[in-house]
């Protein structure tokens, strides 16, 4: 059977929803009696902390998702960063400060939040040793972590997979290999000005979510043939509409800052799925022995996002921030203009159980589409095609 790959887009506490989505999957994998259905797994953000916690678990798929559904069920604000108000003066002090010396100061502050709880978490709760065990067991192929350069401005995927995985160069995207381990993976889920850029080797990095113009490529890339994407965003025709404001009325700094972050953390699966869709269209009108000579090659692929709006659901759980969060969100501009920023930082129970059981509902609700792909019967049925026309 072909390589099937994971796909986590990343996205903050919006991560939940990927954690409900693995465990119908691991619940459909249990009925159909398949303990490790992933050779690739591939993310950025909150998607590659998923991934992380999955391939450094010891266990099976299915264990792994348990364990990671106890991790994230139990999560609180104070688990991902300091958020206690001194703490939280001082770094807004420290700002102030930085702002009012004009640039004399050596050390300007680097972020709004210090995310030292993030990572002890996963320092905690991902092995990264099991991953190499894996690779050398055959369990899995490749595990590849992507953040943003911001020397460079490009995006670096991380691999740590077997030798005959290729090390790949495209415009502002390449890849390294690497033993993974904490720091990338902070890398990655670094959310610009929110949480600090993390130094990988001599280099700083960002969250890998920033210009991600092309998530599935990094498991395709890695020799995935069938993908499974789960996204942190509802469709585009779903999603995104505006909401209703006086035309007079000027944006808050709050609603600037949630236009700018939807912006820089944009989920580029559903482009990428488009774009893989037409390849494999063109591919369909051609002989198998016309396609044998091109470098592209048919990907089946399973999209799984949102079925709502988790900035709408966020404005209903913002009292559930920590206080000097919401202070500082008012400040902004009220918790309602805030809705984009709070989806991203509400890492607290009834949030995040909401999420995770969206997750759950949305996996369930694709169960065929999952059933099929996961036994490779989609390209079975391309493979008895192709041999019928030839």
């Amino acid at each position: 059977m072909s390589n099937l790959g994971l796909v986590l887009s990343g996205g903050g506490a919006r991560g939940a929803f990927q954690v409900g989505v693995l465990a119908a999957v691991a619940e459909i994998c249990k009925e159909l009696s398949i303990n490790n259905p992933f050779e690739i797994y591939t993310g950025v953000s909150a998607g590659a902390i998923n991934v992380c916690a999955l391939t450094a678990h010891p266990g099976s798929f299915t264990e792994a998702c348990k364990t990671l559904q106890g991790i994230w069920g139990g999560l609180k604000s104070q688990d991902v960063f300091v958020s206690d108000p001194v703490s939280l003066t001082g770094v807004a002090l420290h700002w102030m400060m930085d702002l009012a010396s004009g640039g004399m100061k050596p050390t300007p502050g680097k972020s709004l939040l210090n995310t030292k709880p993030l990572r002890e978490l996963i320092s905690k709760n991902c092995p990264f040793e099991n991953i190499q065990k894996k690779i050398d067991s055959g369990l899995i192929r490749g595990v590849g972590i992507s953040a943003l350069d911001f020397h460079s401005s490009s995006t670096v995927t991380f691999i740590q997979g077997v030798t005959e995985i290729p090390l790949w160069e495209r415009v502002r995207r390449q890849a390294a290999r690497s033993e993974l381990n904490v720091d990338h993976v902070m890398a990655s889920a670094a959310i610009p000005v929110l949480f600090p850029p993390i130094a990988v080797g001599s280099n700083y990095f960002g969250d890998g979510s920033i210009r991600n113009f092309s998530p599935c490529g990094p498991a395709i890339y890695m020799g995935a043939e069938r993908l499974l994407a789960i996204g942190v965003r509802c469709r585009e025709e779903t999603c995104f509409r505006p909401r209703q404001v006086a035309p007079t009325e000027m944006p808050s700094v709050a609603r600037v800052a949630s236009v700018l972050l939807h912006a820089l953390m944009s989920d580029g699966i559903e482009f990428d799925i488009e774009r893989i869709e037409r390849i494999n269209l063109a591919l369909s009108k051609l002989g198998r022995s016309q396609r044998k000579y091109l470098a592209v090659k048919h990907i089946d692929t399973l999209w799984i996002s949102p079925s709502r709006d988790f900035s709408e659901i966020a404005s209903r759980h913002a009292h559930e921030l920590p206080r000097m969060i919401r202070y500082l969100l008012r400040g902004l501009g009220g918790l309602e203009e805030s809705a984009e920023l709070s989806s991203f930082l509400l890492f607290e129970k009834e949030y995040v159980h909401t999420l995770m059981e969206i997750g759950y509902e949305d996996g369930l609700r694709a169960k065929a589409e999952l059933t099929q792909l996961l036994t490779g019967q989609t390209m079975k049925d391309t493979m008895a095609a192709e041999l019928r026309e030839n």
